[in-house]
């Protein structure tokens, strides 16, 4: 009888009478997208830059080197002719030193400006050539309508008045300036490993100190070749021989930089350090916030005093040997120029000797030398030695140590600023920029204020009081904002999290998650490091390039599957790997890439469960589901984990998941079949945890609304429902009540709507049509043996009491696995789907949700019969 009632059932299933209609899918797409499957292609992981990228980087700051030269020699190419001209125009040596400063807030509103750009456009700095070439060629019209109106102005001997319009043509001659300075701090720390920028910005300062020597070298040279200038107004032609030179210079450089300058430049995208880590002596999130910002500011602080001091000494200096030991132009220049050139030798000394000490010991050192230096200006000093060489040697000792201890100090502040939770690598380094130029602005006004004052001795040594002051207070502040902190890192690391985000194919949506995540992380973790891996699996729409070219605060690693690996667990098994070869990673979390309702306080509720006092191994999302949402998790998932363990565990394949270290190690260690390594990842990390025991918590979030599931389930379902089976083979039913993980609730969180959805049951009928015609010998053999089945097929419907008893057997069946269990259950399920979907489209969602409880608890009392 049993076996005519089989026969019965499956000729009903197949016969013309079983009529489905091919209805909608919750999307809108047809029923046809059931069946595909997302294409892959391989790649091995790569974190490392092509050779392209690595040659146009130098090439970066090549450029960049020079331009940074050119622009202090501007800068600097005045100075000698800067008194005399005051004279000419009949203004105040202090004005006189005003107009050597107004390149530099020229340079400061040019830098607001390149700021402003970058923050508007995090990427604009990729424009490379275009932005050099453009601040060249307003550079090459600065000094030449500079160089035309000092000729209109000595020929027409027309007074005091033209002073204003050369002061104003030298702020705009210094917007360039400020434009590229920005620009290459930028580049540099996006386009160098962060454990090289310290190095790469002592360079950079280097060629600029070299620039600042030059500059007055080259304004000597050609005063000396029309013969040294007696009085002020003997000659005045050649007070346009200096500019008229940095102009043909400025030309000749130009067309240089059109044929040096690459056309492109990537960012570094490799891990942070050289030992592989990404974790640097100094890394910013080793901190709190405010000692971020103590640190930053610290930085800041050095920048300008540095730039006081040496724009004050240098104007300064020229002043002095002029009025009070009567040195001519051309004298002054080679001098000014031989003591900025002493960072030559200097920095030859430094790089054949720095693994001797450490960069911070090194600029230390290098404070103190100037420090030194600046004793020499006071007046008793100065007369020991004849002639002024004492201001000579003071100025040689002075420019060079300060110029490259404090390349290091930038260096510093911008491989903090890389990964800093307070200000970007383009805020810190505007702030620096800025302040340095304000105070070489203020440095020649005020230095040449304080020489005019009184008796000359009592000037000089006012000068000299003022450049010991700031020299003291430079090391102050470096072993008060900067030594403790570095310290205090490198004793005590800040933990890192690492966010896993797999993708496939999720161009239209990576950059929107990465923010997201970024942000909450910003916010959220102020005293961790986090690092976003973005583990993808072979898109072939360009995912990565976005997640690569999307600006975060946080580091961000790349890594891709390799084949056989396609699959969503595939690339979770590289985050794991990834977060355990982190020495300081104490937790990861993984989100989803198709979430289209992530914000920020997401980040907010994991951290409370991973971060807080009370974390836990294990932090599981609780959604505000759709009634219609979620058959998978609610007939199969939730129940089976909740009979096993006896935890209330809601969404148990959730996709969005924070975890402990040793819950990583948990997961590594297990064995992996290929169902594992696809969409049965989930299932696999929950009762991984739940079998060990481990602490777990749940974190309530709005409504996931992401891509449909529906056009996957098919694949879906057999891969999560192998590893369920497995992963609870050998397990006993619980005997305890359920037990709920303890809940992290935000209540800003609550109060977000669900979507509504539409599901036809007519899908999952036809899902459960191809099922059982797929696999008609499997049917066949357990309709023999569940009578009750045969009914639910001719009825085209399978109530609870039936889902939950052929669920029970299949969880106590000792074959767990057996490919003739797991189509039966996986065909009955798609029937189940169909009914409990037209159970609960005319509930409310609190109701539906009464009704998954209601069938949890059936499967409940089949497992625990006495209790």
């Amino acid at each position: 009888m049993a076996l005519s009632n089989s026969r019965t059932a499956m000729q009903l299933l197949f016969n013309d009478s079983w009529i489905v209609r091919r209805g909608p899918l919750s999307d809108g797409h047809s029923q046809e997208l059931l069946n595909r499957t997302p294409s892959v292609r391989s790649y091995d992981s790569c974190q490392t830059p092509c050779k392209e990228s690595a040659k146009n980087s130098k090439a970066a700051h090549h450029t960049l080197f020079l331009v940074q030269f050119l622009q202090q020699l501007s800068f600097a190419g005045t100075i000698v002719d800067s008194y005399q001209i005051g004279k000419f125009f009949e203004v105040s040596p202090a004005f006189s030193g005003l107009l050597v400063g107004l390149f530099m807030t020229g340079g400061a509103v040019g830098t607001s400006f390149m700021t402003l750009i970058l923050q508007a456009r995090p990427s604009a700095w990729k424009s490379f050539r275009s932005i050099v070439l453009g601040c060249q060629l307003m550079d090459t019209s600065g000094v030449f309508l500079y160089t035309l109106l000092m000729i209109l102005a000595v020929n027409e001997q027309t007074g005091p008045s033209w002073i204003y319009c050369l002061a104003m043509v030298r702020f705009a001659w210094g917007l360039g300036s400020g434009v590229t300075g920005q620009l290459a701090a930028v580049t540099i720390t996006k386009v160098t490993p962060p454990h090289q920028i310290p190095e790469e910005m002592q360079s950079l300062q280097f060629w600029q100190t070299l620039g600042l020597g030059m500059g007055p070298f080259i304004a000597g040279l050609m005063i000396f070749a029309h013969g040294a200038l007696g009085a002020s107004h003997a000659s005045p032609y050649k007070l346009c021989a200096a500019p008229a030179a940095l102009a043909s210079l400025q030309v000749l450089s130009l067309l240089t930089l059109w044929q040096l300058c690459p056309s492109s430049v990537e960012e570094w995208p490799g891990p942070s350090s050289s030992d592989g880590t990404g974790v640097s002596k100094t890394c910013p999130q080793k901190h709190s916030g405010r000692i971020q910002m103590l640190f930053l500011s610290s930085c800041f602080l050095l920048c300008s005093l540095r730039g006081y001091a040496v724009a004050g000494a240098e104007v300064g200096t020229a002043m002095l040997l002029e009025e009070s030991y009567e040195w001519n132009r051309h004298s002054i220049g080679f001098l000014v120029s031989g003591a900025f050139l002493a960072s030559i030798p200097l920095r030859s000394a430094y790089l054949r000797n720095k693994s001797l000490f450490s960069t911070i010991s090194w600029i230390r050192i290098l404070a103190l030398i100037a420090m030194a230096g600046t004793l020499l200006l006071f007046s008793e000093v100065a007369e020991v030695m004849p002639h002024g060489v004492a201001l000579v040697l003071a100025d040689a000792i002075m420019f060079p140590a300060l110029y490259l201890g404090e390349g290091l100090t930038r260096g510093l502040m911008l491989q903090f600023a890389k990964d800093s939770t307070v200000l970007s690598a383009n805020q810190a380094s505007f702030l620096a920029i800025v302040l340095n130029n304000c105070a070489r602005t203020v440095a020649p006004w005020l230095s040449r204020k304080h020489i005019s004052t009184g008796a000359p001795s009592q000037g000089q040594d006012l000068f000299a009081t003022g450049q010991l002051l700031c020299c003291g207070l430079f090391l102050a502040i470096f072993e008060f904002g900067i030594q403790q902190v570095s310290e205090a890192g490198a004793a005590a690391p800040a933990p890192v999290i690492v966010i896993g985000l797999p993708s496939l194919n999720e161009a239209h949506n990576i950059e929107a998650v990465t923010k997201a995540v970024d942000a909450g992380c910003h916010q959220h973790f102020p005293n961790h490091r986090c690092i976003l891996v973005n583990a993808d699996c072979q898109s072939s729409d360009g995912t990565p390039d976005i997640f690569a070219r999307t600006p975060t605060h946080c580091q961000k690693v790349l890594l891709r599957t390799a084949l056989p690996a396609q699959g969503k667990g595939a690339a979770l098994r590289l985050v794991f790997e990834y977060m355990l070869q982190v020495d300081e990673c104490t937790h990861g979390l993984t989100l989803d890439t198709d979430v289209t309702s992530i914000t920020p306080d997401w980040i907010k509720s994991f951290s409370l469960g991973l971060a807080s006092a009370s974390s836990y191994d294990f932090v599981a999302p609780r959604y505000a589901r759709h009634r219609l949402d979620g058959f998978i998790t609610n007939l199969l998932v939730y129940p089976s984990l909740c009979a096993v363990f006896g935890r209330d565990v809601r969404q148990g394949i959730g996709g969005d998941f924070g975890f402990s270290r040793r819950a990583a190690e948990a997961f590594l260690a297990e064995e992996w079949s290929p169902s594992i390594e696809k969409y049965g990842i989930d299932i696999f990390m929950t009762s991984t945890v739940l079998k060990k025991g481990f602490s777990i918590g749940e974190v309530e979030l709005p409504a996931k609304v992401h891509s449909p599931s529906l056009p996957k389930l098919k694949r879906m379902v057999m891969e999560v429902l192998e590893v369920l089976l497995a992963q609870l083979q050998g397990e006993t039913f619980s005997r305890e009540s359920l037990q709920a993980p303890p809940r992290i609730c935000l209540a800003q969180l609550q109060e977000h709507k669900i979507p509504e959805l539409q599901v036809d049951p007519a899908v999952l009928l036809n899902l459960a049509e191809q099922c059982f015609q797929e696999n008609e010998a499997c049917i066949m053999a357990t309709l023999d043996h569940w009578p009750s089945l045969s009914a639910a097929l001719a009825k085209r419907t399978v109530d609870s009491t039936t889902w939950a008893r052929l669920l029970h057997s299949a969880l106590t069946t000792k074959a767990v696995g057996a490919r003739g269990s797991l189509e039966t259950l996986r065909c009955f399920f798609f029937l189940r789907a169909a009914s409990h979907c037209r159970e609960a489209q005319h509930l409310s969602n609190p109701q539906a949700e009464e009704l998954v409880k209601s069938q949890r608890d059936q499967l409940g009392r089949l497992c625990r019969p006495n209790s």
